[in-house]
């Protein structure tokens, strides 16, 4: 069972960083740091995660290998561990240095150092499996199906849970829903309360509230806008995007105000579970923002399901960076 977790492994981040190279090819833009962040290190690095992708499909496909091949699969792989394993210590050394606040202490990259490491000795010990050839298949098929679930949800609970405030030009709030009463509904309310902490606390100067006009008849900006001015942030340093009517028109919206303005620097803040799909989209958008999740006053019931719900998001999310960028729409 050991050989058929790791071929899962495989399968699914040689597949997934194949992919990625095909949207490096036509946007110029990598989404690799999903699951290795190779910036910062030497050139060949990056040029050497094309092989070890095709490496470790390869592995997947075909366990059974000649030597040659078999000792480049636990050298790239091995190679992989020690990238994700600079990530890891690139984590602490940024929390350390006070530049975000995680929730949970272990960074994902840690489990993909894990991950590689494994592949690295079993692929290196070899020997025959003691599984039958068709149940190993139908086991890599079931761990990479349950990988591919995992993974999007991994990275809320990591990533989205995880403070990048910090001093910037702008903080971008996303609307939720507002009761027919016009008072805010949890999430909102958490969402405008956490930006307006970041404006208090002299890290922005301005707050963008986008949104649009719900099932309610309330244009949520402007309830937003009010609260916040209830708060303590002055009418004058809020800008209202009416038109921000979902991820998408929001982060469209918003991508050309920063433009024409000149901002640099960009806070957003949702839910932790929504933070992993925005920055997808920013960074579609060709914007690379810090993500700062709302901070909680009370449990919603509905966030289980919420957070199922992106394990979709994510991947749509993911397939439509090289379908298309959203500024494009």
């Amino acid at each position: 069972m050991t050989r058929a977790i790791t071929r899962a492994i495989a399968l699914f981040f040689g597949a997934f960083s194949l992919a990625n190279a095909v949207v490096a090819l036509r946007t110029g833009r990598t989404e690799d740091l999903w699951w290795v962040d190779a910036s910062g290190l030497p050139a060949w690095v990056s040029t050497v995660l094309w092989l070890a992708a095709a490496l470790l499909v390869a592995y997947a496909l075909a366990s059974e290998m000649r030597a040659w091949r078999r000792w480049a699969t636990v050298a790239v792989s091995g190679l992989l561990a020690v990238v994700a394993g600079s990530n890891v210590l690139g984590f602490y050394s940024a929390w350390q240095a006070g530049s975000i606040v995680p929730m949970v202490p272990v960074p994902f990259s840690a489990v993909v150092a894990l991950g590689f490491a494994a592949v690295s000795v079993v692929v290196a010990r070899g020997g025959q499996s003691k599984l039958a050839p068709k149940r190993e298949a139908l086991a890599v098929a079931v761990v990479f199906l349950m990988t591919v679930a995992l993974f999007p949800l991994a990275h809320v609970y990591t990533f989205g849970t995880t403070d990048y405030r910090r001093p910037a030009d702008v903080a971008v709030v996303f609307g939720a829903r507002v009761y027919a009463s016009g008072a805010l509904t949890t999430s909102l309310e958490d969402r405008v309360r956490t930006a307006a902490g970041l404006y208090t606390g002299g890290l922005v100067p301005r707050l963008v509230m986008s949104g649009g006009v719900g099932d309610s008849g309330y244009d949520e900006t402007i309830a937003m806008r009010d609260r916040a001015m209830a708060l303590g942030v002055p009418a004058d340093a809020i800008i209202l995007d009416a038109e921000g009517a979902n991820t998408d028109r929001t982060v469209a919206n918003t991508a050309a105000m920063f433009e024409a303005d000149g901002m640099r620097t960009v806070l957003v803040v949702s839910q932790f579970y929504h933070l992993p799909r925005i920055k997808m989209a920013y960074r579609a958008a060709g914007w690379n923002v810090f993500t700062v999740p709302a901070e909680r006053s009370r449990p919603i019931v509905k966030t289980p399901v919420l957070v199922l719900r992106e394990i979709p998001g994510f991947w749509v999310y993911w397939a439509r960076s090289w379908a298309r960028d959203v500024a494009g729409g």
